[in-house]
């Protein structure tokens, strides 16, 4: 009997909550019972608790995990240190796996393999011009300087990556944006695969919802939250009685406790939420009308798109990838006023807003899970047939 091709996925942490965690996890499911498939990570995977959070299965037996412990003092700082006992476990590993797939940007395994381009984190420069947002102490952490160039170095040397190996890989885009930097900054030809996107909402028809907003984003300072906030406080004074629930993992703690005090400052219509996750996520996407993103630039927006598929009417900013999920003129704003002006627009108009959401609902099904792991297994089966592109 012919055994199955050995594939390891890796990415840098897998705790649930972020975006980018699902492309790792769904291409896990995707490859199981066609590959032999190897979960790598920094620090625990609690696979029973992520399939809770994606909907995935692989606790059953889907996937063997490898946690590589973080270096001592570094599990929540100095990400250019902390993961680059991941990048040298792939280059020393390669060689026993098939296929090598990093979910989460560029690696190089030492011989050519599929990167899934989740942003642009790991170009400085790069990154600096797509979100400025930084401010504050933090920002002289992120400025361009010689102690940076040299921290930034110290990482790629310790992770074993050279500047351009990566570029023997299969890349993928995941979005028609991302794709296009990529070709214009890099000169880097990627297919696209938008990330898998759970659909699986049973949502309150348009009358039974609530007449509020939901944000969902991770809590750092590049998702802009407090501008979602910003925009609402006009809608609100422009006389719409709507309340705001902000939902997101706590990745920066002084920029929690911005948007802490931001929302307790609105005397009760604006609440923070937290992490939410599973059946409660569903519950407030379903049982809301509307939904608002405020991160410029963002690679893709995944809780754009769930929140698309609950049938969330939801506003975003021009550029990036989530301009491609709202696929609406009426949805893309420019500016704050242009934002608060467009919502108002459409709360003044029942039947626009149910149109809006049924347009919403129809197109996140090009983003759903089955369309991903169909396409995913295409793509891997053709790599390890010797196809080269997607």
């Amino acid at each position: 009997m012919t055994s199955l091709p050995r594939a390891a996925i890796l990415h840098p942490e897998l705790r649930g909550g972020a975006g980018s965690e699902a492309t790792a996890l769904w291409l896990a499911q995707a490859l199981a019972g066609v590959c032999r498939v190897t979960l790598v990570s920094m620090g625990q995977v609690d696979l029973p608790k992520l399939d809770g959070i994606y909907g995935t299965s692989l606790s059953s037996g889907g996937a063997q995990t490898v946690a590589i412990p973080f270096p001592r003092g570094l599990a929540r700082r100095f990400d250019a240190l902390r993961s680059c006992r991941l990048g040298r476990w792939a280059r020393e590993k390669a060689g026993g796996f098939d296929v090598m797939i990093s979910t989460y940007n560029i690696m190089e395994f030492g011989k050519p393999g599929i990167q899934f381009i989740a942003d642009f984190s790991f170009d400085d420069g790069l990154r600096r011009e797509l979100h400025p947002s930084v401010r504050g102490i933090r920002s002289a952490l992120y400025r361009k300087s010689p102690l940076r160039t040299l921290y930034l170095e110290l990482g790629r040397r310790l992770a074993g990556q050279s500047r351009s190996g990566w570029r023997v890989n299969l890349t993928l885009a995941n979005s028609r944006w991302t794709r296009d930097i990529l070709d214009r900054r890099f000169g880097v030809k990627a297919g696209v695969l938008y990330p898998p996107v759970r659909a699986d909402f049973e949502p309150a028809s348009w009358g039974q919802r609530e007449n509020g907003f939901v944000v969902m984003a991770r809590m750092a300072p590049e998702k802009q939250v407090e501008r979602t906030i910003a925009i609402l406080d006009e809608v609100r004074r422009a006389g719409h009685d709507i309340h705001l629930h902000v939902l997101g993992r706590e990745d920066h703690r002084d920029y929690t406790a911005k948007i802490r005090g931001l929302c307790r400052d609105r005397g009760g219509w604006a609440r923070f939420e937290g992490l939410a996750v599973g059946e409660r996520k569903k519950a407030f996407l379903a049982g809301h009308r509307y939904g608002l993103s405020a991160c410029r630039n963002e690679a893709f927006g995944i809780g754009v798109a769930e929140m698309a598929a609950a049938g969330c009417v939801a506003w975003v900013p021009r550029g990036g990838g989530q301009v491609e999920i709202v696929g609406n003129e009426d949805l893309v704003y420019e500016s704050g006023e242009d934002a608060a002006r467009k919502i108002c627009r459409v709360l003044e108009d029942g039947e626009r807003q149910a149109a809006l959401s049924r347009h919403l609902r129809a197109r996140a099904d090009s983003f759903g899970c089955g369309r991903f792991v169909e396409e995913a297994r295409r793509i891997v089966s053709g790599f390890l047939n010797g196809g080269a592109r997607p």
